[in-house]
């Protein structure tokens, strides 16, 4: 069994998955406002997935074990279960996916499960996110639109795949962050 996955959780771990979190709320700080003006689905997870991507990668990286990103996210979903408890749902439904994702893959000591955790992580937001506004928001202005674009499959399934692709971007651009810090010394293996 990798030595990752036998170690157990530090401070420095903890600490490490907290500023990641911060990353990743700051960028949907950034981006949610924006792209939330776009009356499309999945425009928001389509505008946070490249910024968000790298801070899970270097989650990912630096953490490598199950559980990696169920720290960063689930601190999020925690957070911002305060702002809505629908996207604490989705956040978690998502993280769990790119968990289950990324051990079916390898794990998260490999570039190959941080990408699949990655895509599956936001293909998942952008589709339950969506689910979940049409089965709980119905009848408010957000509820009405999800439900209006969850029945048109031909809009709703790029939007999923452009998440999903934005997500693979963000994921590129943290693996070449991850190799500056691994060729500098500064990113151990956990």
């Amino acid at each position: 069994m990798e030595k990752s996955f036998t170690r157990r959780w530090q401070l420095k771990d903890y600490v490490f998955a907290a500023l990641m979190t911060v990353g990743l709320a700051v960028t949907a700080k950034i981006t949610q406002p924006l792209a939330s003006t776009i009356p499309l689905p999945g425009a928001t997870t389509i505008a946070w997935a490249p910024f968000a991507a790298i801070f899970l990668t270097l989650g990912m990286a630096r953490l490598r074990r199950p559980g990696a990103l169920a720290l960063i996210c689930g601190v999020l979903a925690l957070l911002l279960g305060l702002i809505s408890w629908t996207i604490s749902a989705f956040l978690v439904v998502a993280l769990v996916a790119g968990e289950l994702a990324a051990l079916l893959a390898g794990g998260f000591g490999s570039r190959s499960g941080r990408l699949v955790a990655n895509v599956t992580f936001f293909a998942t937001t952008c589709l339950v996110g969506w689910t979940i506004a049409v089965g709980f928001l119905r009848g408010t202005p957000v509820g009405d639109l999800a439900a209006r674009w969850l029945t048109q499959p031909w809009v709703l399934l790029p939007a999923v795949v452009a998440s999903a692709a934005a997500g693979a971007v963000g994921w590129w651009l943290g693996e070449q962050i991850v190799g500056q810090l691994q060729r500098a010394g500064k990113l151990d293996d956990g």
